[in-house]
């Protein structure tokens, strides 16, 4: 996330103002300086708010992402060296066999994920 862009634009929008002060009165200009400055200082903190915010946000889906992992990938392992084949044989009977040599057909190394309906 940056602003500079929007930096630039509010620096040429002051010095419009500060041309359009001095016109008017010169001792304005300094004073429309300060509130440069101000409005500035202001957008930076923004800024670096916004990057903390986006920090913040990705974070949650990186936690997201190492939860899934920790699931689908125990110990950083596979799931069937560590999950015990008899608890799912024992919820979906032979169904569950049929399924699995149903789909695990396949003479390419990939993966396949069962679900539940």
């Amino acid at each position: 996330v940056s602003l500079n862009g929007n930096f630039e634009k509010a620096t040429a929008l002051f010095e419009n103002i500060k041309t359009q002060a001095s016109q008017v009165d010169s001792s304005l200009t300094r004073h429309v300086a300060a509130i440069e400055a101000r409005s500035l200082k202001a957008l930076r903190e923004l800024e670096k708010k916004m990057l903390r915010a986006e920090k913040r946000k990705y974070a949650d889906v990186q936690n997201q992402l190492r939860k899934l992992k920790a699931t689908l990938f125990p110990n950083n392992g596979l799931q069937e060296r560590v999950e015990n084949f008899s608890l799912f044989y024992a919820k979906w009977g032979k169904s569950f066999l049929e399924n699995l040599y149903l789909h695990s057909l396949s003479l390419e190394q990939e993966f396949t994920i069962l679900e539940e309906k």
